[in-house]
């Protein structure tokens, strides 16, 4: 170009790269995707681990933390090939968050399904029309009849097995149609649905673009990752391997209805069914001792009662060879039973989150034993949050205790007050660490008011 005769050189003006532009940039040059998949499954497991090891809330910060972080990563690499899985992946840490966060503790657990699940369901839609998924594309159709019917009748045989890992209480206190039909839907629709939504259908459909042929395989890690709250490796592993055989089957049918029903009928089995039949008499739990009539020490006691009246055999009483054919022997005396030894005083404990009866015991200084005589269980079985059972009372008052759930701008101080005690007592009984920290909806132990 000349101007007036001269050459000018043309000028021109750079501006600095965007956020979006960069990350783009940092994506084609290193492989950063399965990176960043993974850092993100190991952060989501190290958040259930505290969860269930330490302090929930440690678990529940780690897991906004990385809930946020995926969030705006997410928002910064629009149009890259892992902005679907980075979005799609925010629904697992939301997962928990709701479920640490919903003040639940007054409801029944069968419930908590249906209240966690209804914000979860909509969020994952929401995220499916976000990232442009179709209804076909996350598995809403219905084809390969054949094999959807094999996968759903696969469903009871998964939930026998893990019942047999787990041995859970059930949740229903009858097996009667009228007991059975709600718990039912609400785990068909709340577990079935809900969770093969979330993983099945928009996270593994999301992570295909970026991972490719190991989307199945990583989904399944972060599936079987947030079954951590059961503390059993078994069944961490059993999660593992059914979550396989469910992403093998969408990705083989593009359909969800038959992982739905058979993850739905899983569940049914597990917590509604297998409980109650035969075969699982030898280790089939105890509804919970606020249901049994009578209390464990009577329960004990009557046992005690029938087991004198059955004859025991008279063993090594039979006459000698050599001894004189008139003679009889004189039976030998049955010694009489020993009464079972008294409980000491006790107290009403509610099942928190997580708790399990080894928790319990060392909370309380006595033992598992302890805990299964008191309570009438047969084996450590895995509580349910919202429980009562009977532990040893820890107070040296033998006023007996009732539970009082903690309220909006409730202090230890005014409860104590309520209750005609002190704070101490209340810091004694309920093993609070700190006084001013009682968070609401907490469910204090406090003695019974004058």
């Amino acid at each position: 170009m000349r101007v007036g005769g001269h050459q000018a050189e043309a000028t021109v003006i750079s501006r600095p790269p965007s956020i979006s532009a960069v990350w783009a940039i940092r994506a084609r040059a290193v492989p950063m995707v399965p990176i960043l998949a993974v850092v993100y499954a190991i952060l989501i497991a190290v958040a259930e681990l505290l969860t269930v090891m330490t302090d929930a809330r440690w678990g529940l910060a780690l897991h906004i933390g990385i809930l946020t972080a995926l969030l705006v990563q997410a928002s910064l690499v629009t149009g890259q090939p892992y902005h679907k899985l980075l979005l799609a992946l925010a629904l697992a840490p939301l997962i928990r968050i709701l479920s640490l966060t919903m003040p639940l503790e007054n409801l029944d657990l069968m419930y908590w399904y249906a209240i966690v699940g209804a914000p979860l369901m909509i969020t994952a839609l929401l995220v499916a029309r976000t990232l442009g998924l179709s209804w076909r594309s996350i598995g809403f159709s219905v084809r390969s009849l054949r094999i959807q019917a094999l996968v759903v009748t696969a469903g009871l045989a998964f939930g026998v097995a893990e019942y047999f890992i787990l041995k859970p209480e059930p949740l229903i206190d009858e097996f009667s149609w009228g007991a059975f039909w709600l718990p039912a839907l609400i785990l068909l629709i709340g577990t079935g649905f809900n969770e093969e939504l979330v993983f099945r259908g928009v996270m593994q459909s999301a992570a295909s673009d970026a991972l490719g042929k190991w989307a199945i395989l990583y989904v399944t890690v972060v599936f079987a990752v947030l079954h951590l709250g059961y503390k059993s490796v078994v069944d961490v592993a059993f999660v593992f391997a059914v979550g396989l055989f469910f992403g093998w089957v969408v990705a083989k049918t593009r359909s969800l209805l038959g992982v739905t029903l058979s993850h739905g009928i899983t569940n049914i089995a597990l917590y509604l069914v297998v409980p109650f039949l035969g075969i699982a008499a030898s280790t089939a739990p105890s509804i919970g001792v606020q249901n049994v009539q009578i209390s464990p020490y009577e329960f004990s006691q009557e046992v005690q009662r029938l087991k004198a009246l059955v004859p025991l055999p008279q063993i090594g009483l039979s006459p000698s060879p050599t001894a004189t054919p008139a003679a009889t022997p004189a039976p030998a005396e049955v010694p009489s039973p020993q009464p079972p030894e008294e409980p000491g005083p006790t107290e009403t404990y509610i099942v928190q989150p997580y708790d399990s009866l080894s928790d319990i015991a060392a909370k309380y200084e006595t033992t598992v034993d302890e805990l299964l005589r008191l309570n009438d269980l047969a084996e450590p079985n895995l509580l349910y949050t919202g429980q009562a059972i009977l532990v040893p009372r820890r107070s040296e008052t033998a006023a007996s205790t009732t539970v009082h759930i903690v309220e909006e701008g409730e202090t230890l101080g005014l409860i104590a007050e309520r209750y005609g005690t002190t704070v101490e007592v209340l810091l004694e009984l309920n093993h609070l660490p700190d006084p001013n920290v009682v968070p609401v909806d907490t469910s204090l132990v406090v003695p019974q008011p004058p």
